[in-house]
């Protein structure tokens, strides 16, 4: 029921934009036909009537949809009105309502603010639904005693005014003390509003204003609509009378007008709407010009194709991930963007603090006069775009932390591609998953239409490009378990992307990616520490690296294989900064090396001797008492004594011992 609420005020103020249009030309078009008017608020009943509409270059509508329908699940509620200077007022005051990320609390307060108002929306329509019950019982039960005078046409003592009601059978009631001069007119008046369905107009008029209570240009429209409904009315029929006749319907309007102050959804009345106006117009009346007619006609296609739509999509929320250890100065987004109207706005998103933002043209280079330019939450910033060129959008941002971070930034007046093109996958061959099927005593081969003088042949030990009668070799393996195709410089030209095993007695896994297009080639491995495997996710269709302690199932990262910055580069991978250390082995014992650091070592000022566990060993060749081994950590020493080391990523003997100098004891 909140959706709907939200839903339907949602579509009251899209109409709105179109209220104050129709004010406008009213008074524009004073010297057009009355039933232009008339038909100028079915155009805003169309627009409050339909909940769908289809986008257009040509609608004036800000926004067609200002309030999100999840707006009070969101973690920073915001509205997008369309117009920036409303945002930048109403937003920050939305902020406000929700409390700050460290105090805990049960709700968000707009989660109970819009049932509330939900409950007085509702309180509101069924006030008035029940006020216009009443009153046409009331109405009703006055006309029940009415005596037909000829056709639909009834008089009663208890009418003081002429007026049509009924929808389905509408008939016309007339007070007993009319005189006959005066009946003709108001006869032909009323009967001219049952000929226009005005008994329709005006009901659905005032039912779209019950649903719509809440808004003011609701109720000022309603009230425009049924004088406009009399003044045409008015206008059908004395188009057809003599100067001497539209006199005397004159005198028929004063003669039966009354004064009543309460709107209402029914009856059709002679002289209850804008007496004084409908004498003036009557007395001023000149049939209009043809040409103002067409002119008029054209007016209302143009608002019906204006306001009847909604704005073309050409604001974005874009996510930017920031990888974990990220020191990058400016980090993007995914996706292109380029300019529809010779300028791109930005506003910072879910996430993003006041920071510098970067249009960064992806076909050209840095220096092309596009300058970082301050962001501060809640305000936008703008950007002079030449047509047809791409841009990512950066933002300054850097991530000490050892997870991502995803940030987003809202684009105005762009359309958006998604590049899949850069990172869409062509999966030749993976046995990683299904190593029974290895052929290791067969070929596969491939081409590939963006190079197609090209085939690309393998065997479990090299991958070759064959172009007529020659083979180069690209790269060996022992054996290539796998290979994809991928585009992840952004050139339009897919790179060889494989998981191999490399080494004799001593063998690693690493990942392999060949620029063909280039003949550049690099490669992700850690021999002897970790090892490094591709695999394409099946949920997102991209290519990730696993990277696992060496000969070990036991996972250490895993991220989205990337190119950025000239190289090749895991999103996701934490990038910390690891500590090395030099010393030398006292004792082996319970698995653990207890050694002592070397003079100068920054570790030998915090402790003098250390445990450090075997983990992650080279094992050739195999540490001894006496060696002199680097241990590569994570850089924090436990105060024990001895102290210890609890992460250990890497050990290797990089002296052998030349006699052993120290006592196993030695303290």
């Amino acid at each position: 029921m909140n959706e709907l609420f939200l839903k339907i005020i949602n579509m009251s103020i899209s109409a709105s934009w179109l209220i104050l249009a129709v004010l406008i030309l009213r008074l524009v078009l004073k010297k057009a036909p009355k039933w232009v008017n008339v038909l100028l608020w079915g155009i805003v009943a169309v627009r409050l009537i339909c909940p769908l509409s289809f986008e257009s270059a040509l609608s004036l509508i800000p926004s067609s949809e200002t309030i999100p329908l999840d707006i009070e699940m969101a973690a920073k509620p915001t509205i997008d009105s369309g117009v920036p200077a409303i945002n930048s007022v109403v937003n920050p005051v939305l902020s406000s309502f929700v409390p700050p990320q460290h105090v805990l609390t049960s709700a968000n307060p707009l989660q109970i603010w819009i049932p509330i108002l939900n409950i007085i929306w509702l309180i509101g329509v069924g006030a008035l639904l029940l006020y216009t019950a009443v009153s046409y019982w009331r109405l009703c039960r006055k006309v029940d005693t009415a005596v037909r005078y000829k056709g639909n046409i009834f008089q009663s003592e208890n009418v003081s005014s002429p007026f049509v009601l009924g929808i389905i059978k509408p008939r016309i009631y007339l007070p007993f003390n009319m005189n006959g001069r005066d009946l003709e007119h108001v006869v032909a008046h009323e009967q001219a509003h049952i000929r226009r369905k005005d008994h329709w107009w005006k009901p659905l008029g005032f039912l779209l204003l019950t649903i719509h209570w809440f808004n003011p240009l609701m109720w000022l429209a309603y009230v425009l609509l049924c004088r406009d409904i009399e003044l045409a009315c008015d206008e059908k029929v004395i188009k057809e009378l003599g100067n001497e006749q539209r006199a005397d319907y004159m005198q028929a309007l004063v003669a039966c007008s009354v004064n009543r102050r309460m709107i209402a959804a029914c009856p059709l009345a002679f002289g209850e709407v804008g007496v004084k106006e409908r004498v003036k117009s009557v007395m001023n009346y000149k049939k209009p010009a043809f040409w103002v007619i067409i002119i008029a006609v054209i007016i209302c296609v143009g608002v019906a194709a204006c306001f009847l739509t909604n704005p073309k999509q050409d604001r974005y929320t874009l996510r930017i991930v920031v990888p974990a250890g990220s020191q990058e100065e400016f980090v993007y987004t995914e996706e292109e963007v380029s300019t529809v109207r010779n300028s791109i706005k930005i506003w910072s998103g879910d996430g993003l603090g006041d920071t510098e933002v970067l249009l960064f043209p992806v076909n050209k280079t840095a220096e092309t006069g596009y300058t970082a330019t301050y962001l501060t939450h809640g305000m936008s910033v703008e950007f002079d775009a030449e047509n047809d060129t791409w841009f990512k959008i950066g933002v300054n941002m850097q991530n000490p932390t050892n997870e991502d971070i995803i940030v987003y930034v809202e684009v105005e007046n762009v359309e958006v591609r998604i590049v899949d093109e850069i990172n869409s996958v062509i999966e030749w061959f993976d046995y990683l998953e299904t190593p029974d099927e290895m052929k290791w005593d067969g070929s596969l081969e491939i081409s590939l239409t963006e190079f197609p003088d090209v085939t690309f042949r393998w065997t479990y030990g090299e991958m070759l490009a064959v172009k007529g009668s020659k083979s180069t070799s690209l790269y060996t393996g022992m054996p290539i378990w796998s290979a994809y195709f991928c585009d992840l410089t952004g050139d339009g030209l897919p790179e060889l992307c494989s998981s191999i095993s490399w080494g004799s007695g001593m063998i690693d896994n690493r990942v392999i990616i060949y620029d063909y297009a280039n003949g550049v080639s690099y490669e992700l491995s850690d021999r002897g520490y970790f090892d490094f495997t591709l695999r394409q996710d099946h949920q997102d269709g991209r290519l990730y690296v696993d990277k696992t302690k060496y000969h070990t199932d036991e996972l250490v990262e895993t991220g989205r294989l990337v190119f950025k910055n000239h190289c090749i580069q895991i999103e996701g991978f934490s990038n910390e900064a690891h500590q090395v250390f030099q010393a030398e082995i006292l004792e082996i014992h319970d698995g653990n090396y207890l050694v002592k650091p070397v003079e100068g070592s920054w570790e030998l000022s915090s402790a003098d001797r250390i445990e450090v566990p075997i983990r992650n060993v080279h094992p050739s060749p195999e540490p001894e008492i006496g060696d002199v081994i680097e241990i590569e950590y994570a850089g924090e020493i436990l105060e024990t004594y001895p102290a210890q080391i609890a992460d250990v990523y890497g050990i290797k003997v990089i002296e052998k011992n030349k006699g052993f100098t120290h006592l196993a004891n030695d303290d």
